[in-house]
């Protein structure tokens, strides 16, 4: 949908600022609307090349996802170095959708062992570090920060500490 930015511009200097406020308000549920950033981050996957708005520079800049937070996700631009929080609706997503990375196989109970640092993704889409105190048939128990999390062995990737 192409919007004559000129045109909106003109016809809202015309508003009251109570009405300029209410609608800041509806623009802003709108773009924090959890439909709205699920639909988004399903097609994003760490390591991924974006276009962002970066509204510090006002301008479009290229980067590469580095890190999801529940309303927010790090980039990490390479001209100039550096990281950007943005939000999900300043992702300029190609038309085609982009499919994340395929593991080889689904990783079993086999393959962790107690005390192992590992990493899961929560359904509140924040990504979670900690290590393996519990094997159980189908489920690790995963202490992170004192909270212990039950999470399925195809869930969780290990992290090696360099």
């Amino acid at each position: 949908m192409g919007i004559d930015l000129a045109d909106l511009m003109s016809s809202l200097q015309q508003a009251s600022d109570l009405d300029l406020m209410r609608l800041c308000s509806a623009i802003d549920h709108l773009l924090h609307s959890p439909s709205r950033i699920l639909a988004v981050r399903q097609r994003l996957h760490v390591g991924q090349e974006v276009h962002f708005w970066n509204l510090r520079h006002n301008r479009t800049q290229q980067g590469r996802i580095a890190k999801f937070k529940s309303d927010q996700l790090l980039i990490e631009t390479e001209n100039p170095p550096a990281y950007w929080w943005v939000s999900y609706a300043a992702i300029q997503l190609d038309p085609s959708p982009t499919p994340a990375p395929q593991s080889p196989r689904s990783l079993g109970r086999s393959d962790f062992a107690l005390g192992d640092t590992v990493s899961f993704e929560g359904r509140d889409l924040i990504q979670h570090l900690g290590s393996i105190v519990r094997l159980n048939q189908k489920t690790a128990t995963v202490s992170c920060d004192g909270i212990k999390w039950r999470v399925s062995f195809a869930l969780l990737r290990h992290v090696i500490n360099l």
